[in-house]
């Protein structure tokens, strides 16, 4: 049996039959903790994980502190995770403090964003997988997780970090004339974001009307744009609002 990820990598599955057990580890002995707010996919999980001879459980989902605590309590040796978990936020910013507290952290997302998985596997996670796979085909790479079999190749692994070193440097690129502002500047360019005119950005700062004109002038020039709504457009496009606010 063979299983793909969420990148269209092909990874060997692990074989379900009987006569394979013996060469397994002794998956009684370990816990999986399933993070996924889908509770039809994570109870089947569990069912059908117990059913192969683990210990499984489905997260709860209460907040981050709340599913950190779980894990440092249960100490489970695989953390199948999800990255969108409506309250719990980003499940990309769970990795790192899953697996510093010794999981081994399988990704399972509907998310076809190639740079959120390559930050999973650059946070740790060991695999990724994704939800539109056949039931049998996700059964199958958790238990080679359990086994502490290798799901992701060094060639996959390699091409996700090469996306995500010029992801990063687009990133970088798009932000460069943004981290010319002055914190004067930037707090200007906010106000507009929000809406606020020269005037009430002025008095909120307790400036003169000019000086915050002269402040929008320098904003537009730095930022190579002709106007307010292009200014404040370009912050939105590049994601500059969502990294300083």
């Amino acid at each position: 049996m063979r299983t793909t990820d969420p990148v269209g990598q092909a990874i060997p599955g692990l074989r379900l039959a009987e006569d394979s057990a013996a060469a397994d580890l002794d998956r009684g002995a370990v816990t999986v903790l399933v993070v996924e707010d889908h509770a039809l996919l994570a109870q089947s999980l569990v069912i059908a994980l117990d059913a192969q001879g683990c210990t499984a459980q489905v997260a709860d989902l209460v907040d981050r502190a709340t599913l950190l605590q779980q894990v440092r309590t249960q100490r489970p040796a695989v953390v199948l995770l999800d990255l969108d978990l409506g309250a719990l936020g980003d499940g990309v910013a769970l990795v790192q403090p899953l697996t510093a507290l010794g999981a081994r952290v399988l990704v399972v997302s509907g998310t076809t964003d190639r740079v959120r998985l390559a930050e999973t596997v650059e946070k740790g996670a060991v695999g990724l997988l994704a939800k539109t796979a056949p039931f049998e085909q996700l059964l199958s790479t958790v238990l080679d997780v359990v086994a502490q079999r290798v799901v992701l190749s060094t060639a996959r692994r390699y091409d996700l970090m090469a996306e995500l070193r010029v992801a990063r440097a687009a990133r970088s690129r798009d932000l460069a004339p943004f981290q010319s502002l002055t914190p004067r500047e930037r707090t200007v360019l906010a106000g507009l974001a929000h809406g606020q005119r020269a005037e009430t950005i002025a008095a909120t700062a307790v400036v003169s009307e000019a000086t915050v004109r002269s402040q929008i002038r320098s904003v537009l020039a730095k930022l190579g744009v002709n106007s307010q709504l292009e200014a404040v457009a370009l912050a939105w496009t590049v994601g500059w609002f969502a990294g300083t606010h």
